[in-house]
């Protein structure tokens, strides 16, 4: 009888042994005294750290746990760094009247340093849009994203990255009093002067609300048509923000964006220049990886037109590889 409890207790004690091997990596590759360990998943800090593991210890799962989360903390950090100088940049712009010169916003060549107008003009604004809210212009887009479909009465429409609104005024008046417009930045210098001129011009179904279009403040399926110009190239996951665009749209909806995506690889150098990203171009996709985010989201594209000369346009140049690209997406119905 001890016998078999003996050869139980052996079993049990093996089979817990083998389990434990499963589950978390063998160290029998590091030296002796390497005094690498793993223990809930976690490697000791000479394990992962130190270069006396070989390389198969070292790309084991536990020791990966251990150096994602610094990985993640970085990353989280670069993000929020870059959303703050985009932050800075752009309620600049709000505070000092639409004057972007000195900003490094792609506005400062033909834009609103003396061309604020014409460049309106060459990306599909009429006269007669420009000139209801002049104070709504800044020059900052790549297109007319209201041009690109119908906006019908009685719809409820949403801006990503709504600037000082004057793609919102734009949509209002098509939708109607019966219809409303939701205008959403992260720029409170922009806010302020967009409530300013709804207040202004009697916009009465037109609302601005903080937020981050990676996050929108808006419910699920409420929305008949987001707008967005030149501002989703902006954020640093733009996947997520095509997942909230699909949660917020009402099945059937359609979103009606004019961005830029890249045409070929910016130098390394080029996506950490500040002033590039803020100018909606160090922080662009390669067109490629850009409509397959929007279908990897759920969406079906309809590519509209192409700006291949936006970069002449903006910079005076076509040293750069983009282009404004004017697209519908739309979210299926069932």
């Amino acid at each position: 009888m001890k016998k078999l409890i003996l050869l139980f207790l052996l079993i049990s004690l093996f089979s817990f042994v083998e389990a434990k091997r499963k589950n978390y990596p063998s160290f029998s590759c590091c030296s002796s005294n390497c005094n690498c360990s793993c223990s809930s998943g976690r490697c000791s800090s000479n394990c992962c750290s130190s270069n006396c593991c070989s390389s198969n210890c070292c790309s084991s799962n536990c020791c990966r746990l251990s150096t994602q989360k610094k990985d993640e903390n970085v990353d989280a950090k670069k993000d929020v760094d870059i959303r703050e100088s985009i932050r800075e940049a752009y309620g600049k712009v709000a505070e000092e009247e639409g004057s972007c010169c000195g900003q490094g916003l792609s506005c400062c060549v033909g834009g609103c340093c003396g061309g604020g107008v014409d460049l309106s003009k060459y990306l599909g604004y009429t006269e007669e849009e420009l000139d209801a809210i002049p104070e709504a212009n800044l020059g900052l887009g790549c297109g007319h994203p209201v041009s690109l479909g119908e906006l019908k009465k009685g719809y409820t429409v949403l801006d990503l990255g709504s600037g000082a609104g004057i793609d919102c005024f734009i949509a209002a008046k098509k939708v109607g009093p019966e219809g409303k417009v939701i205008g959403v930045d992260m720029t409170p210098a922009m806010l302020k002067k967009a409530r300013t001129n709804a207040e202004q011009y009697g916009f009465e179904n037109v609302e601005f609300r903080f937020g981050y279009i990676e996050d929108l403040p808006v419910s699920k399926s409420s929305i008949d048509v987001i707008i967005s110009n030149c501002v989703i190239n902006l954020s640093t996951d733009k996947f997520k923000v095509f997942q909230e665009a699909y949660r917020v749209l009402k099945p059937g909806g359609k979103m009606f964006v004019s961005d830029v995506v890249l045409l070929g690889e910016l130098t390394p150098e080029q996506k950490k220049d500040t002033n590039l990203i803020c100018a909606c171009i160090g922080g662009a996709l390669l067109k490629e990886d850009y409509t397959a985010k929007l279908e990897k989201a759920g969406f079906e594209i309809e590519i509209i037109d192409e700006d291949k000369e936006i970069c002449k346009t903006w910079f005076g140049h076509n040293k750069l590889p983009i282009s404004s690209l004017k697209f519908v997406a739309h979210k299926p119905t069932s």
